[in-house]
């Protein structure tokens, strides 16, 4: 499984759009293979074998220097393995993590009037925004947090889902989503993507585009992960299409494509069933004859596909694609395989793969990059092995989760890319006609397609994106696929495995005493206990299969003959012709019994001095053997460049001189390995491009690997050949890491070849233990840098358990294994590298007969002697934060003990371990080359348990044989390991001596100590001399409860190389923390060798009643060069003021060429305050001072010039109407220096050039357009004018600059060192410790505040030491303030809290502050913010305090809850005192620029001239001088402006240039520092509930007054701006052009009833409406309607703020900041349906179009074209037509007038809503059409019918009058005839 940490950051991807490749037209009919569904040419079918002929055999002289002539270095041919010190290797814990993500708005959202949320799905949790209604461009600025604690793997495969619904009361429906993975997110710089536009589609329809942008801010955090703000961008014009939420490098417009995984066949599984009823049938019968059913998932990205069932078998052939739509380059990093078992009671995993995307494709431009592709080819999959325990406790292993402890199978199948040109292709929509198959053979309707199948049997999560998926996956389509071309069996090679089992020690004795035996096996090859099926030969092929002939009887572990992979009928993959000599496998060792080993009754070894048992496994694989060489290759390379640069990184920690050239050494030396596989890749091309016998990864990888390379030949050259610059070695190893991480990638190869070997121990039938070693570091190559790393070498193996991990050591066995893996027809050369002094017993270097164990032709006694002298850093075992060590020392056959040294984490047992008799196996000149390893182990004595593991390590022995001088070994600190976390480190020896002829008695002798117990010889130990360390002992703080009871009477011993030092003990620990003894001193013996100096120790104890001393805590410090004693630079002689002084530091005057304002500063109260025009130009950041200033005396004529060109440029009278209407009455406050502040951060850090910036052009911005009291300048001016700062003017009319503060995104002791310059804190701990969550914190139980100073001692030491001793002057307290109680008024001031963790069921909050100071608490509870998780507090607490007891203040977030106990959400605590005493000055910080009153008031307690003294005075530099225009400071002569004018007075005034001088104080020789500026401070909020998780930062400062100092000023006001009261008052007058919605029923006629609505967004309860238009026959109507909102608007921050509650159910208002935006909506009224939606026009208030005068002039462009926008806000009035957009069409245009008013003034001048008054409008002249038709029938038949159709009507009616007439006149005119006839009248 591919590790998700891989180091492929520093990968190279291209910049451009052209990526993998994918626009290359010319070559789009040769490089079709990478983007047709199918690889024909990669498919090893009936092409022309490459076997050793071609390709393989021309590889060694290929790969020969010889050939290439390019001289390639190979790593040295060592006997044994390089040495690892780590045994086992650490396992992946699952953690915490949290995924924070901040939705601020939607834009261009497709849909009509649409309703829009926005929900968040991330694995099972699912969380949404508000719902905002009837915009498409909504503004949301909510925060959601998700918690998870899961392993890495799996946590970083989860897909972050964001899908915008458009909501409706009874259904919702997707407008688009956006997915990515959470590792794309972790691997951007910070983890984070922060106001990134997320594009929306709909997978289901790709052929319409985008359907949206969504803008939020996704950042995950580890635990321990700083959180770092990121900067928020400006409110002004974003361009969305350059700023997409996607990784560098990746396209603005993304393609889609189809991903197909092809599915062709398995083999190897598992035969028979694991699922739970089948264990239970195996528990109870005993037998299990149900085979498996298997199908094959695919996960990728939310998207999951299913194989058919194939029933019992293991060998299943499925030849079917699974294919998945998605966007190309996919945000998601592996796409994962799993292979399941179909069962009846929960289907069960049985494997899994992951393929990372970038392993098997590259980014880069054009030719260079190729499309993701695999195979065809294998995947193996691992997992757990069979048992058959009911509790299986490793199915997680079958999930991906872990490394899997055995071969479960492999996988034949293909991966193809194609990506989709205008939509959907032809081709897919045939695709997706075809149904997905079912299959028939399954025995439930429809299979399981779309489901991820984690059953029962399981036992819960899938790993990777499965668990993602579960249940809700997108099922992708599944379709049938061609069954590739069987491959040759010609084209399968026999393989060899061979080993030789050197030593098997350290077994564990709880195995038992049965005889074990060794099993190595290589896939299913070699497997004794699961027996592979024996196939019967297809008669179709008439081949004869070779199978496995295990013999009958006892001897299960007897020779087997070879057979071939199992296969099925149906995939005759594997066949091959039987040999003429039938081959046998021997893969385990004989059964023997384990020997207890000697000193050591927890271990068994083996017995094989005299004869050492060989195995060998034969196995027919296909002949891939060309990628392993290429990966070996690379291998050699990266580990000779690796080994180059550790060499490097050692002289470089040492200093020494000579790392630079040592690293060019090494980089030209890689430069000469990388051309020379450069040489042998291009060959391999040509043979390679002439036949497609190799799939097309291969091809795309050598030729990637060949680009990479020359790419880094081209960085080590730059490295090389670049200056030294001020990093210097530093940076050149940091950019040789990033090389060594890109090598890293190259190397591995994703296309799997051979399975792992795994070495099995076996017992009694059963597997107890393995290890697993990757076949390609056994494959031999006749050429060298080709050959694996561990072919033909001895590997020690340390096997694991089985099961899952427990603590402790976990070593079941160490075994010393040749191993050589190779072809058949190069075994002859498998006993090569054997180590001299064995022969084969029998048989030889072949392989119809290897040999069955080798005999050893010397055997030689030695003697090893382990000079254990001493550990530092051992972990924590006890309760008592201590441990109880003893070392155990293994080697071979024999093992001893050190002694239990009591109570300490770094023990000196100082003792020398003998073992005799030792023998050992082999040649002289071997062993003295490379001897067996010790393995060295470290345990906590427990009297009541067992001893509790605390590391180990591995060592070499120096070796001395009998017939040379000797010489003593050298004492070397060796890493000790204890699973995932360090275990400290032991400085130890080890000697093998050979013992002669003459016996023990010639050895070198060893001086007894106590009986048989050995000291380290002195010729041993480090040579020692006397040091001398001073401590001081300030105080002990934040000490907690110890057995129950509070610590009163503490005290503390500082240990060292055996001695003690005690401080005095703190009568009362609550009263007062400090010692009343500050400083002691000792002698010590330590080495001369710093690197052996060993460890500090800091104890705590307290001391009780009748004597009792109770352990409280305890600190180790491992490193002893931090306190080593440098001595001050010489402080400059103070001098008489010199008559011309020669250094000379002008304070410049800013002399900008563009228009600059007057140099007076006018108080808001009229009081004199003078400010300065030099400003940031005299910052730390100057590398040399500025040129000195012409005399004083041109200084009025350079004012009078200044002042001439302040009348240029814009007009005053337009910046005073600016002014006045843009900053809410000229307020300025200390909000306007924040905004201020907040401006010039966001332009300095979006600055390119942001250090030259810094340097060259610091500034304070213009805020304008929003921001109090600043104006806009002209473009002119903006090109003229330096960013620098101007002084602040109060007359309106002029322009404004603004003071402004330094913000940090950090905590203050992150940037100024923990202020422990002058004393140090040493956390104190208690209780065991282990890697458990939060452990750290539950064992902390004080801090020690102190300080040392070690240095050797010489004769003038020992003079001067009573003197200084008696005097109380040592080198450690210099510069140490008195330790008396300090009287302090403390101000804490908090601006603000962001992404505050909810704390509400809702995803809310309620925060309040809560301030905490020793015994005293301000609970700011009455003044809790609502529903709020980013609040601005903007509250200031003053309280006092005495250090050193109150010296820690906590600053606490809570939730306030109505019922129940208020919920922390976080803490953050500061040390005051470490503050106060501080050299950096944080008490109060110093401002930019000195002002007496008004915004920027100086608020220290000292001025700038009486600090400046202060400061000098404290450091021994002398009083400054002050003169006019100069002050002098320790010799240096800093010259400014003194003199300013104030009312037309000349006043002096030298504090504005020692403000200046204040700033530039790090530059003072000798006692120079930065002081800390005017600040806000952002710090990290953490609950103890979820340990070393950020649950949110505080913005804040603190400031500290003594109160022996003249009483500071008044606090700053820092309450938030109350938003100020406006009305907004719109009349609609006409529209037109409206589009007819209408028809009617008689005539046809096209008309609409047209009305207008109008809301600011976020007052859509004030929504108002204007009366309707009924009929309009052309889309114009007339209103003269008035709208009237009355609204509260924040101009700094530019937002609506808007109060209202969420709910009928909420207590308290809710308050949004939203953008002032005005919707206006166009409606077609309808009087029996709903209305309908004809169009809408949102307009920024702060910018938009200017309206066109005409209705014919607006059109829909007026949005892109450059039309000049305006702010109602400075307008205040504006008139004009807009256009109505639906669905980006013009729908109409609305001609309206608006007019905006403070809230005084609309309470002054009222007007009505609508036509009302006061103020009342006309009426509209409508046409008389205008009307309702059921309000007026009559006046619509007149209007509608009359008018138009009165001709028709009169004729009719005429025509019915004569109808009438004639009808009647026929009616009656028989009667009438008949009555005349007979009557006769």
């Amino acid at each position: 499984m591919d590790d998700p940490d891989s180091p492929t950051a520093e990968w190279r991807k291209g910049k451009s759009k052209l990526m993998f490749g994918l626009k290359i037209k010319k070559k789009k009919k040769k490089s079709s293979k990478d983007l047709i569904l199918e690889n024909k040419g990669a498919v090893d079918s009936d092409v022309e074998v490459l076997s050793d002929s071609s390709l393989m055999e021309a590889e060694p002289s290929e790969d020969q220097p010889s050939s290439s002539g390019v001289r390639t270095r190979i790593l040295p041919n060592n006997k044994r393995a390089k040495l690892k010190t780590c045994i086992l290797p650490s396992e992946g814990k699952p953690q915490s993590f949290q995924i924070s993500i901040n939705i601020t708005e939607a834009k261009q959202l497709v849909g009509e009037n649409i309703d829009p949320t926005v929900v968040i799905e991330i694995g099972d949790e699912k969380k949404q925004t508000s719902v905002k209604e009837g915009t498409n461009a909504p503004f949301y600025n909510e925060y959601f947090v998700f918690d998870f604690f899961a392993h890495k793997e799996v946590f970083f495969d989860k897909v972050i889902k964001l899908t915008v619904m458009h909501s409706k009361m009874l259904r919702s429906f997707s407008v688009g989503s956006f997915k990515l993975d959470v590792w794309t997110v972790y691997r951007q710089p910070g983890h984070q993507f922060v106001n990134k536009w997320a594009t929306l589609t709909k997978p289901g329809d790709i052929s319409t585009g985008v359907k949206g942008y969504v803008k939020c801010d996704i950042s995950i955090s580890a635990k321990g992960d700083a959180v770092q703000p990121g900067p928020k961008a400006s409110d002004a014009e974003e361009q969305i299409d350059k700023n997409l939420l996607i990784p560098e490098g990746f396209p603005a417009e993304r393609p889609w494509a189809r991903f197909c995984v092809k599915v062709y066949r398995a083999e190897g599984l598992p035969r028979n069933n694991s699922s739970i009823m089948a264990n239970v049938t195996k528990a109870f019968i005993g037998d299990n004859t149900a085979l498996v059913d298997p199908y094959v998932v695919v996960s990728f990205f939310k998207q999951v596909g299913r194989t058919a069932t194939q029933k019992s078998t293991a060998d299943p052939v499925w030849n079917e694609q699974i294919v998945f739509t998605e966007m190309f380059p996919p945000l998601c990093q592996r796409l994962k395989i799993q292979v399941w078992d179909e069962a009846s009671m929960g289907d069960v995993a049985i494997g899994t793969h992951y393929f990372d995307l970038r392993r098997i494709s590259n980014e880069q431009d054009g030719d260079r990059g190729f499309l993701p592709t695999f195979g065809p080819a294998w995947i193996n999959l691992y997992g757990s092995a069979r048992n058959y325990t009911l509790g299986d406790d490793t199915a997680e292993l079958n999930e991906g989760i872990g490394e899997g402890v055995s071969y479960r199978g492999r996988v034949y199948m293909e991966l193809a890319v194609e990506i989709l040109s205008g939509g959907i292709g032809t081709e897919s929509k045939l695709l997706r006609t075809v149904k997905p198959t079912k299959d028939p053979k399954a025995g439930k309707t429809g299979g399981k397609d779309g489901k991820t199948p984690a059953g029962g049997g399981a036992g819960g999560a899938v790993g990777g994106a499965a668990d993602d998926d579960k249940g809700k996956g997108v099922a992708a389509e599944v379709l049938p696929v061609e069954s590739p071309p069987a491959m040759d069996s010609d084209h399968n090679e026999t393989f060899l495995l061979f080993g030789v089992l050197f030593e098997a020690t350290m077994i564990d004795r709880k195995i038992g005493d049965k005889p074990i035996v060794f099993e190595f096996s290589i896939g299913n090859y070699g497997n004794i206990l699961e027996q592979p099926s024996i196939t019967p030969s297809t008669p179709a092929t008439g081949r004869k299969k070779k199978i496995l002939d295990f013999p009958d009887g006892s001897d299960t572990f007897g020779a087997s003959t070879l057979s071939s992979s199992p296969t099925s009928q149906t995939s005759p993959l594997l066949q091959k012709e039987p040999p003429e000599t039938v081959l046998t496998s021997k893969s385990t060792t004989p059964p023997e019994k384990p020997v207890i080993v000697e000193g050591n009754r927890f271990y068994t070894h083996l017995p094989l001095e005299k004869q050492k048992p060989c195995i060998n496994v034969l196995s027919d694989w296909e002949d891939r053997t060309y990628r392993l060489y290429n990966s070996n290759m690379l291998e050699n390379i990266t580990l000779l460049f690796e080994e180059g640069v550790a060499s490097v990184e050692e002289l470089h920690r040492k200093s020494d001189p000579e790392a630079e050239e040592a690293l060019k050494t090494v980089l030209r030396e890689f430069c000469m390995d990388a051309r020379g596989f450069i040489t042998a890749a291009e060959a391999k091309l040509k043979v390679a491009l002439k036949s497609s016998y190799l799939t097309q990864l291969d091809k795309k990888r050598l030729t990637m690997c060949k680009q990479e390379l020359e790419s880094m030949i081209g960085d080590a050259h730059a490295l090389v050949e670049r200056k030294r610059k001020a990093g210097g070695v530093k940076e050149m190893l940091q950019d040789a890491m990033k090389l060594t991480n890109k090598l890293r990638f190259l190397v591995e190869e994703p296309q799997h070849t051979v399975p792992d070997v795994f070495v099995w121990l076996l017992s009694n039938n059963k597997r107890i233990a393995y290890a697993r070693v990757r076949t390609r570091d056994l494959l031999y190559s006749s050429s060298r840098e080709a050959r694996g790393i561990h072919c033909g070498k001895i590997v020690t193996l340390f096997l694991r358990p089985l099961g899952k991990r427990v603590s402790g050591f976990q070593v079941q066995a160490k075994l010393e294994v040749y191993l050589w893996y190779g072809s058949c027809s190069d075994s002859c050369f498998m006993l090569d590298d054997l180590p001299a002094g064995f022969s084969p017993a029998t048989g030889g270097a072949d392989v119809s007969n290897p040999p069955n164990h080798l005999l050893s032709r010397e055997q030689h006694q030695f003697q090893l002697r382990c000079h254990m002298y001493q550990a530092r850093g051992l972990i924590a075992a006890d309760n008592t934060g201590l441990s109880d060590p003893f070392a155990r020392v293994t080697y071979r056959s024999h093992s001893q003990t050190t002694n239990v040294i009591s109570q300490t984490l770094s023990p000196t047992w100082n003792q020398c371990l003998r073992m005799n008799l030792l023998l050992v196996s082999g040649e002289l000149r071997h062993i003295q080359k490379e001897p067996p390893r010790v393995v060295i182990e470290v345990y906590d004595e427990d009297a009541l348990g067992k001893a509790e593991y605390l590391g180990s390590t591995v060592s070499v022995p120096e070796v001395r044989l009998s017939g040379e001088p000797y010489t003593p070994p050298t004492l070397r600190y060796s890493p000790l390991h204890c699973g995932c976390q360090s275990g400290g480190d032991l400085l130890a020896a080890f000697e093998l001596l050979q013992i002669p002829y003459s016996g023990e008695q010639s050895l070198p002798p060893l001086s007894e100590m106590d009986g048989s117990v050995y000291r380290v010889p002195a010729n041993i130990r480090p040579v020692l001399s006397t040091y001398r360390l001073e401590v001081l002992f300030w105080g002990l703080r934040e000490l907690k409860k110890v057995q129950l009871l509070s610590v009163d009477r503490p005290q503390v011993f500082i240990e060292c190389a055996g001695k003690t030092l005690r401080s005095s003990v703190i009568q009362k620990y609550k009263s007062n923390p400090n010692f009343s003894t500050q400083v002691d001193a000792i002698e010590l013996e330590l080495p001369e060798n710093e690197n052996l100096h060993p460890p500090l120790s800091i104890t705590v104890v307290d001391w009780r009643a009748f004597g009792r001393s109770t352990l409280v805590g305890n600190h180790i410090i491992n490193n002893l060069k931090a306190f080593k004693y440098v001595p001050p630079p010489a402080l400059p002689a103070p001098t008489p003021p010199p008559p011309p002084p020669k250094d000379t530091y002008p304070i410049p005057e800013r002399q900008p060429p563009g228009p600059e304002g007057t140099l007076q500063h006018q108080g808001e109260s009229g009081s004199t305050v003078a400010l300065t025009t030099q400003d940031f130009l005299i910052t730390v950041e100057n590398d040399a001072p500025p040129p000195a200033l012409p005399p004083t005396r041109k200084e009025p004529k350079k004012k009078t010039e200044t002042q001439t060109r302040t009348t240029r440029g814009r007009s005053t009278k337009r910046r005073r109407r600016t002014i006045a209407d843009e900053s809410a009455a000229c307020v300025i406050d200390w909000w306007s220096k924040y905004y201020a502040s907040v401006e010039k951060e966001a332009k300095q850090d979006s600055s390119p050039f942001h250090q030259v910036f810094e340097k060259a052009s610091p500034y304070h911005s213009l805020l304008s357009e929003g921001i109090h009291s600043l104006v806009s300048s002209s473009d002119g001016d903006k090109k003229k004018k330096p960013k620098g700062k101007a002084p602040v003017e109060m007359t309106v009319g002029l322009p404004v600059r603004l003071a402004t503060l330094k913000l940090y995104n950090k905590e203050l002791e992150a940037e100024f060192g923990h202020f422990n310059d002058w004393v140090n804190t040493y956390d104190l701990f208690r209780g065991k410790a282990n890697e458990d969550e939060g452990v750290t914190e539950e064992r902390f139980v004080g801090k020690f505040k102190g300080r040392f100073c070690l240095y050797k001692l010489t004769e003038e030491d020992e003079e001067d030491w009573d003197e200084a001793a008696g005097a109380g002057q040592l080198k450690v307290n210099r510069g140490i303030p008195l330790n008396i109680p300090v009287q302090v008024i403390i101000r804490v001031y908090i601006v603000s809290a962001s992404n505050l963790h909810p704390a509400d069921p809702d995803g809310k909050a309620d925060p309040y502050i809560v301030v905490r100071l020793g015994k005293n608490e301000i609970k700011d509870r009455d003044n809790y913010i609502p529903k709020q998780l980013n609040p601005v507090f903007g509250r200031s607490f003053e309280m006092q305090g005495t250090f050193p007891q109150e010296s820690l203040l906590s600053v606490l977030i809570y939730d306030y809850d109505m019922v129940g106990g208020d919920d922390l959400i976080g803490e953050t605590r500061i040390d005051l005192e470490n503050r106060f005493f501080s050299q950096h000055r944080p008490t109060c910080g110093l401002p930019t620029e000195y002002s007496v009153d008004g915004y920027n008031a100086w608020r220290d307690c000292l001025k700038p001239s009486e600090l400046l003294t202060k400061m000098c005075r404290e450091n021994g530099l002398g009083d400054p001088e002050f003169r006019p225009g100069r002050i002098t400071v320790a010799g240096k002569v800093f010259a400014g402006k003194t003199v300013f004018i104030n009312e037309d007075e000349m006043i002096e005034s030298y504090e504005h240039l020692s403000l200046k001088i204040l700033h530039r104080w790090a530059e003072m020789p000798a006692v120079g520092c930065k002081l800390v500026p005017e600040h806000i401070e952002t710090r990290t909020l953490f609950n103890k509930t979820r340990p070393g998780m950020d649950q949110g930062q505080v913005q804040m400062w603190v400031d500290m007054f003594p109160t022996d100092l003249p009483h500071p000023g008044p606090s700053v006001d820092i309450s938030p701006r109350k938003p100020k009261g406006y009305e907004l008052r719109i009349i609609i007058w006409n529209t037109e052009d409206v589009i007819l919605e209408d028809s009617s029923f008689l005539t046809g006629q096209q008309s609409s009833d047209i009305y207008v609505k109008g809301w600011l967004k976020g007052l859509e309860d004030d929504r108002q409406e204007t009366d309707v238009h009924y009929n309009s026959l052309t889309g114009e109507g007339n209103f003269n309607w008035r709208f009237v909102f009355p609204f509260h608007y924040l101009p700094a921050e530019k937002v609506l703020v808007v109060k209202k509650r969420e709910s009928i159910f909420s207590l308290d208002k809710t308050e949004q900041k939203l953008p002032s935006i005005l919707i206006l909506q166009v409606w077609d009224f309808e009087t029996l349906s709903s209305d309908d939606f004809l169009g809408t026009v949102e307009l920024d208030l702060h910018g938009f179009p200017r309206g066109a005068k005409t209705a014919k002039s607006c059109k829909a462009e007026m949005w892109s074209d450059g039309t000049e926008r305006i702010s109602i806000f400075q307008q205040k009035r504006a008139r004009g037509w807009w256009p109505f957009d639906k669905g980006g069409e013009l729908t109409g245009k609305v001609e309206a007038e608006f007019h905006l008013v403070t809230a005084e003034e609309a309470e002054k001048n009222p007007v009505g809503k609508a036509r009302k008054e006061p103020e009342p409008l006309p009426k509209p002249n409508r046409p008389d059409t205008s009307f309702s038709w059921f309000v007026n029938p009559f006046k619509c038949f007149f209007h509608l019918i009359w008018r138009n159709y009165k001709k028709y009507i009169i004729i009719a009616l005429v025509l019915l009058i004569l109808a009438l007439f004639l009808a009647l006149l026929f009616y009656t005119l028989p009667g009438a005839l008949s009555q005349k006839i007979v009557n006769g009248k």
